[in-house]
């Protein structure tokens, strides 16, 4: 094999299956009117917002606001039905906005009517991170997770109970091909804004459009754009095991 076809070989392999595939699906969480812990202002709007950015480049998009226990792992189980199906030939993304806790080192998503009662509710009550990265992964596929849910710990400030779970979540480990970012960094805390969106999730809205952007460069605008609207206070974090450069927008649409 020439220099030039060994080389073509490899560009033509690193843009081949999900880069080149229509299959695009995400599934978009955003919990906010919480009654048994702090209720937030903006998840619902920054689930709104990514929904609607994800939609305009080409994904498929399933989207859930204030939702139960039940309601997010029954979604979450049919949309990994469809990441299967689709095999090799997707890209799915998996977003959550809301609280989100650490416990025992895993992370856990807060449904809309958690109840609380000391640390050993948690896996019973919550939807566990590391589950809803399990189910979405597929092998060869491209999965994202992304989670605008590093608060300060929601239970802390009730008066009936103080459940001492720490601010903000845990490193988690990313599968293959799989990207985890995350609002702050581990063990940090993240802002809600003071405007209709959450700067993270701004930052990531104003990016997914942007053409030649691999899912690695995008994350790293991500960062340095929040970095900079927070005047430092907030640096986002991600770990990524990408093998394939691809970037959220759909090569194949108009």
């Amino acid at each position: 094999m020439t220099r030039f076809f060994a080389a073509f070989y490899i560009v033509t392999a690193l843009f081949a299956g999900p880069a080149a595939a229509h299959e695009r699906f995400a599934l978009v969480i955003g919990n906010a009117g919480y009654t048994n812990v702090p209720a937030l202002d903006n998840p619902v709007n920054d689930a709104l917002l990514m929904s609607d950015e994800l939609q305009k480049v080409g994904f498929s998009v399933t989207t859930l606001t204030d939702a139960s226990r039940a309601e997010m792992m029954q979604e979450v189980e049919a949309f990994a039905s469809k990441v299967r199906a689709a095999g090799s030939e997707a890209l799915s993304v998996f977003y959550f906005a809301g609280h989100g806790v650490r416990s025992d080192d895993f992370n856990y998503l807060l449904p809309l009517s958690v109840d609380i009662q000391s640390e050993a509710d948690i896996a019973g009550e919550a939807v566990p991170a590391e589950w809803v990265l399990d189910r979405i992964h597929t092998p060869q596929a491209v999965s994202v997770m992304i989670l605008d849910a590093c608060r300060d710990n929601p239970f802390g400030s009730q008066s009936d109970v103080i459940v001492d779970v720490g601010d903000g979540l845990a490193r988690m480990t990313a599968r293959t091909n799989n990207l985890i970012a995350y609002a702050t960094g581990p063990g940090e805390v993240a802002l809600d804004g003071t405007g209709t969106n959450s700067p993270y999730t701004a930052a990531i809205a104003r990016a997914i459009g942007t053409s030649g952007l691999s899912l690695d460069q995008l994350f790293d605008q991500v960062r340095s754009d929040v970095i900079d609207e927070t005047d430092g206070a907030q640096s986002p974090w991600a770990r990524s095991s990408l093998n394939i450069r691809i970037g959220m927008k759909d090569p194949n649409a108009n």
